[in-house]
C-alpha cells in the first residue's frame, strides 16, 4: 500500500479541525493588519496631498525629500483612517460571522432546494450528516448545468451544502453520496470556515484596492500640476512619490489577497476525499463523480472570490505538476488515484 494511500486513510478529524480553526484565526488578523496599513497609507498621503502635514508646514518644499519623507512617518491623519479601518474590519468579521454565509450563496444564484422536487438530494445529505454526526445542513440549488458542489457555514449547525443542477442531474445516487460527503467533510473538518473567510477578506480587499487606484490618478494628476507650479519643484515631487507609493499600496493589497486564497492547502481537499470516503464506506462513488466533474465543472456566472469553495475549481484547471502557491485544488487525476487505491 503506498505511502499516499495510507495517509488518505488515516484521518485525524481532531487535528484537522484544530489546524483549521488556528488558520481562521491568523486569517483574521491578516485582514485587520492588511486594512490598517491600507488605512494608514491613505491618511497619510491624504494629509500630504491636502498640504495640511506638519512636514509641509514647518520644512521648506526644497527640503531633502527623504527627510520630509521620514517625518510623514508621524501622520496624524494615518493614525484616525488606521483606527477607522480597524473598527471597519472588526465590523466586517462580525457580519462575517453572522450574514457572510447567506451573501456566499446569493452571489452564486443558489436557492434553496424544494423538498419534492429534490427529495433524493435531501435524503442523500440526511444520510451524510447522520454519518457525519452533524446537524442536517440547509440544501441549495444553482440552476446550472455546470457539474460542481460546495459547501458554507462558519459553524455546523448554520451549514449548507449546495449543488449545481446540472450535478443532481447526471449523477448516481452512490456518485451523489460522495459528493455530498465530501462537502459535509468540509464541514465537519471546519476548513469550510477558513473558507468563508477567505471570500470575505479577498472581496474586501479588492475593493479597498480597488477604490485606492481611481485616487491614485488624483495624485498623479496633483503632482504633475503642482511640480510645474512650483519653481524648486520640491512639493510637486514629494507629491509624486506619495502617488507612487500609494499606487503600490493598492496593486499590493489585491496580491495579497490572492496568496491569502492560494494559501489554502490543496490537503484540505485530501482530506475531504479521505473524510467522504470513511462516511459513505465507498470511495469508488465519489472517485467516479469527480471523473465527471473534470472538465465540466465551470458555471456560467464566473465569481473568483468563491472559486476556492468548489469541489472541483469551476474558472481553472489544475495540472499535476501545478504547485501549492498558484492552485486551490489538487489535480483531479491524483485525487481519483488515491481514492481508486483505497480497499
Amino acid at each position: 500500500m503506498s505511502q499516499d494511500t495510507l495517509a488518505l486513510i488515516s484521518t485525524d478529524f481532531k487535528s484537522a479541525q484544530a489546524r483549521n480553526k488556528r488558520n481562521s484565526f491568523i486569517l483574521c488578523l491578516i485582514m485587520i493588519i492588511t486594512a490598517t496599513l491600507l488605512g494608514y497609507i491613505s491618511g497619510w498621503a491624504a494629509e500630504i496631498l491636502t498640504g495640511t502635514h506638519p512636514a509641509l508646514i514647518t520644512a521648506p518644499y526644497d527640503a531633502d525629500i527623504i527627510y520630509l519623507l521620514k517625518i510623514t512617518a508621524l501622520s496624524e491623519w494615518g493614525i484616525m483612517a488606521s483606527v477607522g479601518m480597524i473598527i471597519f474590519s472588526i465590523l466586517a468579521l462580525i457580519w462575517t460571522y453572522y450574514a457572510a454565509d447567506k451573501t456566499l450563496l446569493r452571489m452564486n444564484g443558489a436557492i434553496e432546494a424544494d423538498n419534492t422536487t429534490y427529495e433524493d438530494l435531501h435524503n442523500v445529505v440526511e444520510e451524510m450528516a447522520i454519518a457525519s454526526g452533524l446537524p442536517k445542513p440547509a440544501v441549495y440549488i444553482i440552476e446550472d448545468t455546470g457539474i460542481n458542489a460546495f459547501a458554507t457555514g462558519l459553524r455546523p449547525d448554520k451549514a449548507s451544502v449546495t449543488v449545481t443542477t446540472g450535478l443532481y442531474d447526471v449523477m448516481s445516487r452512490d456518485e451523489l453520496q460522495g459528493v455530498v460527503a465530501h462537502e459535509m467533510a468540509h464541514i465537519l473538518n471546519r476548513d469550510v470556515q477558513y473558507a468563508v473567510l477567505v471570500a470575505v477578506g479577498a472581496g474586501l480587499i479588492a475593493v479597498f484596492s480597488e477604490i485606492m487606484m481611481r485616487f491614485s490618478r488624483i495624485f498623479f494628476y496633483s503632482g504633475s500640476s503642482k511640480s510645474k507650479k512650483d519653481s524648486k519643484g520640491g512639493h510637486g515631487a514629494i507629491l509624486i512619490i506619495v502617488g507612487v507609493v500609494w499606487l503600490l499600496a493598492a496593486i499590493l493589497a489585491p496580491l495579497v489577497a490572492y496568496l491569502v486564497r492560494m494559501a489554502i492547502s490543496r490537503e484540505r481537499e485530501y482530506l475531504a476525499d479521505a473524510t467522504a470516503a470513511q462516511l459513505t464506506r465507498n470511495p469508488k462513488g465519489l472517485a467516479s463523480a469527480l471523473s465527471k466533474i473534470e472538465g465540466h465543472a465551470h458555471l456560467k456566472e464566473k465569481n473568483a472570490a468563491t472559486e476556492h469553495l468548489f469541489i472541483i475549481n469551476p474558472n481553472r484547471t489544475f495540472s499535476e505538476l501545478a504547485s501549492d502557491l498558484t492552485s486551490t485544488h489538487p489535480a483531479t487525476s491524483l485525487r481519483i488515484e488515491r481514492l481508486m487505491n483505497l480497499k
